[in-house]
């Protein structure tokens, strides 16, 4: 039999489609390539071909994911992009404290966010953004109190 023969068989059996029927066995269940093929009653190497075909292989869901959610971020940020003027003065320029150090942070994640817009996302550069985010919201922590109580408790 050929494939499309097969996913007549197959189709016919459950009455359903072959990409909802794979995307039980592959997502819902997770049954490994011998296990699915056990179960449709298929060869190994048709399995594994429909289940690349539809894309349901573990690695490959993964990929689509981060492909997603890059584009989702690209637009993110060029929207936040617009409203921003990396060339306004600095308020504490002169001084090094802990809004000084909060400025220039803020200041950083701006940059990264633009330099993210305009390149849609494929700048390196733009890999030390989640950085400087995370250290925005360390300083939030640190100045709301959050973060000794987190520290006090870990003592004990």
């Amino acid at each position: 039999m050929r494939y499309m023969q097969y996913k007549g068989v197959v189709e016919r059996e459950y009455k359903k489609s072959l990409r909802k029927i794979m995307y039980e066995i592959c997502v819902v269940e997770g049954l490994n390539a011998s296990l699915g093929a056990k179960k449709l009653g298929v060869a190994k190497e048709i399995f594994v071909f429909w289940r690349s075909f539809y894309r349901l292989d573990k690695n490959q869901q993964l990929f689509d994911q981060a492909v997603d959610s890059l584009d989702q971020m690209k637009f993110l940020h060029l929207n936040e992009a617009k409203g921003i003027d990396l060339s306004r003065p600095l308020q504490h320029e002169d001084e090094q404290s802990v809004e000084g150090l909060e400025e220039l942070i803020e200041r950083m994640v701006e940059h990264y966010k633009c330099k993210h817009a305009e390149s849609g996302g494929l700048d390196v550069e733009t890999g030390k953004l989640p950085l400087y985010e995370f250290a925005q919201e360390l300083l939030k922590e640190y100045k709301n109190g959050s973060l000794l109580l987190e520290v006090k408790s870990k003592k004990k």
